[in-house]
């Protein structure tokens, strides 16, 4: 009975599965992200556009203060709720509208700067953080579109911008979003390749950046740190802007800002550039209470990698460490979240004992790192790590952890 049956429930079953496949392809939408710079009026003119046959993606809810998001217009419908903007898409897209205030200040000092000739900004500041509702199985096409004056230029961590626009794809995410620094204007741009990464060096004309200084120095230390951290991306940009921006150095998705006055290499013989690679390198952020986990490991390999690339000898490498110490001692570092500072020389401090403890046992700091910066950051994770290679738990990390706070 079974067999005579078994021709027609296959096909049937064949059917409804294809049926259900077209179904969900039939509700694919392309997601257009829009910015036109304006610097006359301080503002970038952005949209969001959504086109597609079938109600695919049905909501969009934005964190966007307005103090700096302002004139929302558009298709469907559109209501603001504190600082949230909830945009209902129409069946068949539309396009949402408004101004975004580039200007912004961190500390008393630019972190996002909009001028005549330039723009150094971030792209998730130019489309904010976003909920989105969908059809389950609806997969989103992204394209980024950037405008400005005559003779723009436009340097994103997906690439350079032309007129056609460039793919955005996160990995993992059916609903993209662009991120990352982006530079644009008048911009000198120096470009390379690193193995397999590619990498741009960009920032305004006019403001003495050492650009080839700075892909000099990644073409000497980057194969040492993707060995390390090899969950860096493929695509990799470094923006720097004025003087009257923020004098350090910020990290964001394949990119990071560095102000044009920081040095490679500090007179303590750490590497703000390294550093914020580390952090370029760490796919999800810290747990609650563990910031001191990614600043740590970042302030230490920024020792480790210039030791072990030439960069610094050995004896300079031990006299940083010396400087650490003392450091810790005057400011009464410890484990701390946010980590800064005194706080951050005792975690990379502990991460070195930690690195000594696994070389005694024929292991190292490199591989728990490897594995730790390619998923959940925090305490439990690095503990379980570092024992799998020592073979019981490391007497460092207990020591540091009994006296490390929970936030």
């Amino acid at each position: 009975m079974s067999l005579l049956r078994l021709p027609f429930v296959l096909p049937i079953v064949f059917l409804l599965s294809a049926c259900a496949a077209a179904s969900a392809a039939s509700r694919d939408y392309a997601l257009d992200y829009r910015a036109r710079f304006l610097p006359d009026e301080g503002v970038a003119a952005a949209t969001v556009r959504v086109r597609q046959r079938r109600p695919g993606l049905t909501l969009l809810d934005f964190n966007a203060p307005e103090a700096r998001y302002r004139d929302f217009a558009g298709d469907g419908g559109i209501e603001r709720d504190g600082d949230r903007l909830i945009w209902t898409v129409p069946a068949a897209g539309g396009e949402l509208r408004y101004r975004v205030t580039v200007d912004h200040k961190r500390g008393g000092a630019y972190d996002s700067r909009l001028t005549e000739a330039w723009a150094i900004t971030r792209l998730d500041e130019l489309f904010p953080p976003v909920r989105s509702r969908s059809w389950v199985g609806a997969e989103a096409t992204t394209t980024l579109h950037l405008e400005g004056p005559p003779g723009w230029s436009f340097e994103t961590a997906y690439g350079p911008v032309h007129e056609g626009g460039v793919r955005v794809d996160t990995d993992g995410r059916r609903f993209d979003r662009p991120l990352g620094w982006l530079a644009a204007g008048q911009l000198g741009i120096r470009r390379t390749q690193i193995g397999e990464r590619r990498i741009a060096i960009a920032g305004p004309r006019d403001q003495q950046f050492r650009r080839l200084d700075a892909l000099t120095f990644l073409r000497w230390t980057l194969p040492e740190l993707a060995r390390v951290a090899p969950t860096l991306p493929a695509r990799l940009l470094v923006v720097s802007g004025s003087r009257d921006m923020w004098r350090g150095a910020l990290s964001g998705p394949a990119s990071l800002y560095i102000h044009p006055d920081r040095p490679l290499v500090s007179g303590n013989a750490t590497s703000t550039m390294v550093h914020e690679l580390m952090h370029v390198a760490t796919e999800e952020p810290p747990a609650a209470g563990d910031d001191w986990i990614v600043e740590g490991l970042a302030e230490y390999y920024s020792l480790v990698i210039l030791l072990r690339t030439d960069g610094i000898s050995g004896d300079r490498f031990e006299r940083s460490m010396a400087f650490l110490r003392n450091w810790v001692k005057d400011d009464d570092g410890h484990l701390a979240d946010p980590s800064s500072g005194a706080n951050t020389a005792f975690a990379a401090l502990m991460f070195r004992d930690l690195d000594l403890e696994l070389a005694a046992a024929g292991s190292g700091l490199d591989s728990v790192t490897a594995a730790l910066l390619a998923g959940r950051v925090d305490r439990e994770r690095l503990a379980s790590l570092a024992a799998e290679r020592l073979g019981r738990p490391s007497r460092v990390l207990a020591a540091a952890l009994a006296e490390a706070p929970r936030r």
